[in-house]
């Protein structure tokens, strides 16, 4: 099963924004310093990160009509087999991951979501801490003299649309939020637990049939370790992320500063 690594995703990314970025739907991102969450011991050494990682992750869905669904991601392991009926033949376990409700499903391959709804769709939150997994939001290397990544996170990126995806009329917007800061260091400003996609901007007022995205991710180094600042903690907290983020998007075009919401 190949690794959802972060190269390959970089790599996946770049194409997406290449191949479709004449005709692409305007996508617009807002990165939130609230509901902080702290991690204690940091990111794992290989960042990358896999479906069966998402597994206990929350997404909630919103539909045109009002209506809304709870969808909890499992991990599904599932046989492979190659060379089938040669003397060649192999046969593995990859670690999948869904989340599957009843007018929404998701998957997740090695470069992203995969989603899926019968029933026109508003808006999707994706909550990755019950899972101890971050959204990574920015392309700053943690190695960047000037900042912007947490040491550790190596390089990120913001939600994408897959190539075949990109030609939708009107505007997705993007909110990340849960804003995450690895204990004894202040939050950059990169890290966050929830990403947010409401699709209502767009001239179909919605998402039906199927839309495929990426948005990178990150696994913390120790299970059950991402946990909730507590006041007055958080609002020092706050503070400086409104600050770093600031500095981050004045930096960096594709990155939007920092909002206390």
């Amino acid at each position: 099963m190949p690794k959802f690594s972060k190269a390959r995703i970089l790599l996946s990314a770049i194409l997406v924004f290449a191949a479709g970025a004449s005709q692409a739907a305007t996508i617009n991102v807002l990165r939130e310093a609230n509901n902080p969450h702290q991690s204690a011991y940091g990111m794992h050494a290989n960042t990358g990160v896999e479906g069966s990682a998402l597994d206990g992750a929350q997404i909630s869905a919103t539909f045109a009509d009002g209506t809304t669904e709870t969808l909890t991601w499992m991990a599904n392991p599932t046989l492979y087999t190659e060379n089938a009926g040669t003397e060649n033949e192999v046969s593995y376990y990859g670690i999948d991951g869904s989340a599957v409700g009843e007018r929404i499903n998701f998957f997740m391959d090695w470069q992203g979501f995969e989603m899926t709804t019968s029933s026109l769709l508003s808006s999707i939150s994706i909550n990755v801490a019950p899972a101890n997994v971050v959204f990574d939001t920015t392309t700053n290397l943690d190695t960047d003299p000037n900042g912007g990544s947490t040491i550790g996170s190596s390089y990120g990126f913001q939600f994408e649309l897959y190539s075949e995806f990109v030609d939708l009329p009107g505007a997705i917007n993007v909110a990340y939020s849960g804003i995450v800061n690895l204990a004894g260091a202040l939050a950059v400003g990169d890290l966050f637990t929830t990403m947010t996609v409401d699709f209502s901007a767009l001239a179909t007022g919605g998402v039906l049939g199927s839309l495929n995205f990426l948005s990178d991710l990150d696994s913390m180094a120790v299970a059950n370790d991402l946990t909730p600042v507590p006041l007055p903690a958080s609002l020092a907290l706050l503070l400086v992320g409104l600050l770093g983020m600031g500095l981050v998007g004045s930096r960096n075009k594709s990155d939007q500063p920092l909002q206390i919401a």
